[in-house]
């Protein structure tokens, strides 16, 4: 999060990481930089409202990521990305209650399922499987 394009290069370079997740306040620029230099880059969007999912629509980022915000673990308004036209990842309190109907409602290019994955602070492995079920059964 708001990390400078130097240090995330760097960190490709090392082999950290291979794509760059951006979920702070980077710009367009900070997306073209990293694109420049053959990084994929997939930009976290806050959906809060329509314009945040034009904005989505809008980024030069390979891959965006359309969330409730801030690892809070709760689901957006789903209406408010209707009729997008390009590929997204959906995250934002994805749970394997909820991710059947998320695929079915929205055909997302991908989900992204963390802390609802979680019992105590520790990667649940009941409800890791729970999920990837849910996933495939959609």
């Amino acid at each position: 999060m708001n990390e400078t394009v130097e240090n995330i290069a760097a960190a490709v370079k090392c082999g950290a990481i291979k794509i760059a997740q951006l979920h702070g306040d980077e710009s367009e620029e900070d997306i073209k930089a990293l694109k420049s230099m053959g990084i994929p880059v997939i930009r976290a969007f806050r959906i809060k409202c329509k314009a945040d999912c034009e904005r989505a629509e809008s980024s030069c980022a390979d891959y965006v990521l359309l969330d409730s915000g801030g690892g809070s673990g709760e689901v957006f308004d789903w209406s408010l990305i209707s009729g997008i036209k390009r590929d997204f990842f959906l995250a934002g309190g994805i749970t394997p209650e909820n991710a059947a109907e998320a695929i079915k409602a929205l055909s997302p290019y991908a989900l992204d399922a963390s802390s609802c994955l979680e019992t105590e602070g520790f990667k649940d492995f009941e409800k890791i499987a729970a999920f990837a079920e849910a996933v495939r059964n959609a």
